[in-house]
């Protein structure tokens, strides 16, 4: 990878520009699990690479995502700053919407709130479980809006210094991430975009006409990838989580049982990720996320772009090193361009 990448994707995406269809913002997600100067460095890279968005998820006792965004909204100025996603229960809806718009403000205008019920790995070290998730994203999303418009609600009264969502210089986006249709009909309903990601892509048709079946309402679309043979097989044991976390109809249309989920599950909280190896084998691996060289890759997203239509495009970075990462992320996105373009993604 070298450094004429962002040129190769600004010029992939004026090819492709010339058709009928504007093309999606591109982005990567991380997870929290590096040194918070290197998430504020890969943000820096992200954006020198030509890219649109940084989505970091908020997953339990990891770095904090809002801290990490914070220091990313002085440190760029363009891309957009998301959290994918953040969650009511661990998180007071009121104080992470005027977190969100604090950074909204540092960024002038660049952060994207993105909540969801949470997930096992974000609930479980503080011994939480997603209750009454409808109602709970529901709530948040009144008290987000109650803090960004200084508005009362049930459960919000706006003190005089409360913070609001023109400090950005627009208002903030409120994206909902989720896998099961309630919450992304919710999304459609009350809610600015959808944060599709965290399932195996023959989902994404269903969950994408859920997130649009009240209002066409904007789709950041974000599954998984490994570049590498070796990123593959060192992550695999973690879409354990996912599979945990996914609707049972998901899991019936895998062939995977519950309890052979849980029980791979608590392996890994042993120590002992051999289970979850073996139960994600590499047939299961092709199903739940994106493998190959960044052409292949390219490829496949143009796909899913020509069928979903998303707002944004983006990956779900499965590798040791995010910013090795990020930079094939960027070869990925001009192939798809090139593709979308109907060119030769080679020039």
């Amino acid at each position: 990878m070298t450094g004429d990448t962002a040129p190769l994707v600004e010029a992939a995406a004026g090819a492709a520009e010339t058709g009928n269809d504007k093309l999606p913002r591109t982005g990567v997600w991380v997870f929290p699990d590096r040194p918070a100067p290197e998430l504020v460095d890969l943000a820096r890279h992200v954006e020198d690479l030509g890219l649109d968005e940084l989505w970091i998820g908020d997953e339990g006792p990891a770095r904090d995502p809002f801290a990490v965004l914070a220091a990313a909204a002085v440190a760029t100025g363009r891309i957009r700053l998301a959290t994918g996603v953040t969650n009511p229960y661990v998180r007071n809806p009121g104080l992470t919407a005027a977190s969100m718009l604090t950074i909204h403000e540092l960024s002038r205008g660049r952060a994207v709130l993105g909540v969801g019920a949470g997930g096992h790995m974000s609930l479980a070290p503080f011994g939480l479980q997603a209750r009454r998730p409808l109602e709970r994203v529901s709530e948040f999303l009144d008290i987000a809006r109650a803090v960004a418009t200084a508005t009362p609600a049930a459960g919000y009264t706006p003190p005089d210094v409360a913070i609001s969502e023109t400090a950005g210089g627009a208002p903030m986006p409120v994206f909902v991430g989720a896998r099961g249709p309630r919450l992304n009909r919710l999304a459609s309903e009350r809610a600015d975009g959808a944060f599709v990601a965290g399932m195996p892509p023959f989902r994404y048709r269903a969950v994408v006409g859920w997130a649009r079946s009240v209002r066409p309402i904007d789709i950041a679309l974000y599954p998984s990838v490994a570049f590498t043979a070796k990123a593959a097989d060192r992550h695999r044991p973690e879409l354990i989580w996912s599979l945990l976390d996914t609707p049972p109809d998901t899991r019936d249309e895998l062939g995977i049982d519950l309890d052979a989920v849980r029980s791979a599950a608590e392996a890994i909280q042993a120590g002992d990720p051999h289970p979850a190896r073996t139960l994600i084998d590499d047939t299961l691996l092709e199903r739940l996320m994106l493998t190959g060289q960044p052409a292949a890759v390219g490829k496949r997203l143009a796909e899913l772009v020509r069928e979903h239509r998303p707002t944004s495009i983006g990956l779900a970075l499965l590798q040791d090193d995010p910013h090795e990462g990020a930079a094939h992320a960027a070869e990925a996105f001009a192939a798809m361009t090139a593709e979308l373009a109907g060119a030769n993604p080679n020039g």
